[in-house]
């Protein structure tokens, strides 16, 4: 694995994190730094650092289903809103039939109730079962979509952590992806003192060994 010095002359286009941080950025790829020593004698900082994509994304269901089918796989080029996976969905769109039959009954319920001259409580009582019904609609659509697993920006698929016929839970991860196009470098072990040095836009000089 490369390691990396780099030495900040007059100051950041670089992301750095914030001081005493205990969090080790997950880099794709990570490229392990040596810390350096304080460089006194060109008045700037050094510090150690990783190189990150500029967006990094891990996907997951927000649903409960049984995968379907798998598009990608790790190393993959995929552009925004491209399908990466996709659940078994067809017990949500019988869902989605259902709430649209609902609503036509919703709505025949209204124009009998017109046709009966019934009291105007009754009336707005079934006009309100219709706007009920009709959102109904609209979560089980929604739900069909979340069903699909598309990527949220043009990128490279790193890992891919699921395959068909496998339960995908809420929450799991499944996919993780960035865009290798663009990266940036940052830092955990910046000292509160060269923190002090540090302005954005400022220019960084990059070593690697």
């Amino acid at each position: 694995m490369k390691k990396v010095l780099f030495v900040f002359t007059a100051t950041l286009a670089l992301v750095l994190s914030a001081c005493g941080s205990s969090a080790t950025p997950t880099a794709i790829p990570t490229v392990s730094l040596d810390a350096a020593s304080e460089d006194t004698s060109s008045g700037g900082a050094t510090a150690s650092g990783v190189v990150v994509p500029a967006m990094k994304v891990e996907l997951a269901f927000p649903t409960l289903g049984a995968v379907k089918t798998v598009e990608v796989a790790a190393g993959d080029s995929v552009i925004a809103n491209q399908p990466l996976v996709t659940l078994d969905a067809s017990i949500l769109e019988a869902r989605v039939k259902e709430s649209e039959a609902n609503v036509i009954i919703a709505q025949t319920t209204v124009t009998y109730l017109k046709r009966t001259g019934t009291s105007q409580e009754r009336l707005d009582a079934a006009a309100a079962d219709v706007l009920r019904a009709e959102a109904a609609v609209d979560i089980a659509k929604a739900q069909v979509e979340q069903a699909t697993l598309v990527a949220p920006f043009d990128g490279t698929i790193a890992s891919v952590e699921i395959s068909p016929a496998e339960i995908a839970n809420p929450g799991q991860i499944v996919i993780v992806m960035g865009d290798l196009a663009n990266f940036q470098i940052e830092t955990t072990d910046l000292s509160e003192k060269d923190a002090a040095l540090v302005q954005i836009g400022q220019t960084a000089t990059v070593f690697i060994d």
